[in-house]
């Protein structure tokens, strides 16, 4: 699969964002950039422990809908905070466009179908994460699992030169 996706993924111009963007995080965790989670746990977008992946959103409401999705119980949304970002990166992997879905073979729903208790179901995003990233790309936009609008995911230790995340709201 691996090679299968680097051949595809060289046929695909890279996006740039210069935008807000949000990020929940639990009260105890102080630092919005930090992506020390990232060496516990896998995501969809990231193996536990092979690269780190920053998960934002382009919207609040997206960031609370993603919350919703991991925490049914309003008491304990109550328990993250959400940090304002802002995000400048110049070679993002658009999954948002079909385009580029077509290129690549895959179906919004193989994205993001599947739950992350379970890497068997998320194996196809966190191949084609591994490739973007070992590859140079800087991160990825994708639609969020809730629907409601996309997240961007941000491979900090990709970040050219002109690219970066910082907290707005400190």
């Amino acid at each position: 699969m691996e090679n299968y996706f680097r051949a595809k993924l060289q046929k695909i111009t890279p996006s740039k964002i210069n935008r807000v963007s949000y990020r929940a995080l639990f009260k105890d965790f102080k630092d919005p950039l930090s992506t020390d989670g990232n060496l516990k746990v896998s995501g969809r977008w990231h193996k536990k422990g092979e690269f780190r992946a920053l998960y934002a959103s382009e919207t609040k409401e997206v960031c609370v809908e993603e919350l919703k999705r991991k925490v049914e119980d309003d008491e304990v949304i109550k328990l993250f905070d959400i940090h304002k970002l802002t995000v400048k990166a110049d070679k993002l992997l658009d999954l948002s466009r079909e385009e580029n879905l077509k290129i690549l073979g895959v179906t919004e729903e193989e994205l993001l179908s599947g739950s992350i208790e379970n890497p068997k179901e998320i194996k196809l995003p966190n191949e084609l994460a591994k490739c973007a990233f070992e590859m140079g790309f800087e991160g990825i936009i994708v639609k969020s699992a809730s629907r409601a609008g996309n997240n961007i995911i941000i491979f900090t230790e990709n970040l050219g030169k002109t690219s970066y995340v910082k907290i707005l709201n400190r």
